[in-house]
């Protein structure tokens, strides 16, 4: 039916959208770091600390009906929350030690990976099958953008900036675990406003730490607004107004548009590039991406 049609479309349309708007995140921060003192700290908690407001108020409805499931759930819900701030000081850090592409690449593109090993292990998830050709692929992805280098940057800063990327994607991955245990019954939102608190309140006594880096942080403010606003609220609120109709296969494939977009900004707007072997290894880390992503969704 027409309608039918265009209404998956529109939701198919959505899902992109929110990954798209994602991966605007690390060139938001690369623009604040190269245009301000502040620091990747001080983003970190400037991205959680104003956002969350915003996801609150969006999700009240919402949060009001499911309190006691949250309050049933207060473990998970500290989990993820904790796993959401240790994800953004990561990969801003990331950011600013190997720049845009590498950072984004190594951060989200083995997430399914080590999900489907982490659920096995942790989880005792059985049925979760070993993605031996994700776990393949994306190692040597990661050797290929480590160890063949388009630019001057020194071994030991890609080798610290893959770490540290490496580090935020097993921190996403516990996300990704926390909000498939609170995600039964609870709408995205709800879980996602209820980790960003709890991430916010996780960060917020380092601002006794840094209070400079983040009034630093407000030279560029129309930078932090839209790390705030587009990435952050905008992106969720698209993605999940359209995952839930969107097929598990079609939204596999569709978020592997987050770090393809931030790669892309970081060649356009710092002129970041990959050596062709580099470029092979962000293949392989986007085909891993696509076909762990894949399997888990059955």
């Amino acid at each position: 039916m027409p309608t039918a049609h265009r209404g998956s479309l529109a939701t198919t349309l959505l899902v992109l959208a929110g990954a798209v708007l994602w991966g605007t995140a690390g060139p938001a921060s690369q623009f604040l770091y190269q245009g301000t003192d502040t620091s990747p700290m001080a983003v970190a908690l400037l991205r959680l600390s104003l956002a969350t407001p915003l996801l609150l108020l969006i999700a009240a409805p919402t949060l009001r009906r499911h309190a006691g499931q949250l309050r049933a759930r207060a473990r998970p819900v500290l989990l993820g929350g904790i796993c959401i701030a240790l994800y953004q000081v990561f990969y801003f850090q990331a950011v600013s030690v190997s720049g845009v592409t590498l950072a984004t690449l190594t951060a989200l593109c083995p997430v399914p990976v080590l999900v489907a090993i982490l659920a096995r292990l942790v989880l005792d998830e059985r049925t979760m099958p070993i993605p031996w050709f994700g776990i393949a692929a994306a190692s040597t992805g990661t050797l290929l953008l480590v160890g063949t280098p388009e630019t001057e940057s020194a071994p030991a800063q890609l080798i610290l900036g893959a770490a540290l990327g490496l580090t935020a994607s097993l921190a996403f991955s516990g996300i990704a675990l926390t909000g498939r245990a609170l995600g039964d019954g609870m709408a995205p939102l709800t879980v996602t406003a209820s980790l960003f608190l709890v991430g916010a309140l996780t960060l917020s006594p380092t601002i006794l730490f840094i209070p400079g880096a983040v009034a630093a942080a407000f030279d560029s403010w129309p930078t932090v607004a839209f790390l705030v606003l587009v990435p952050t609220v905008l992106a969720y609120g698209l993605f999940y107004g359209g995952v839930g109709r969107t097929p598990a296969a079609v939204t596999g494939i569709l978020i592997v548009a987050e770090p393809l977009t931030a790669a892309s900004l970081g060649w356009a707007l710092f002129s970041e590039t990959l050596s062709p072997l580099q470029g092979v290894g962000a293949a392989l880390l986007c085909i891993a991406m696509v076909r762990a992503a894949l399997q888990q969704r059955g």
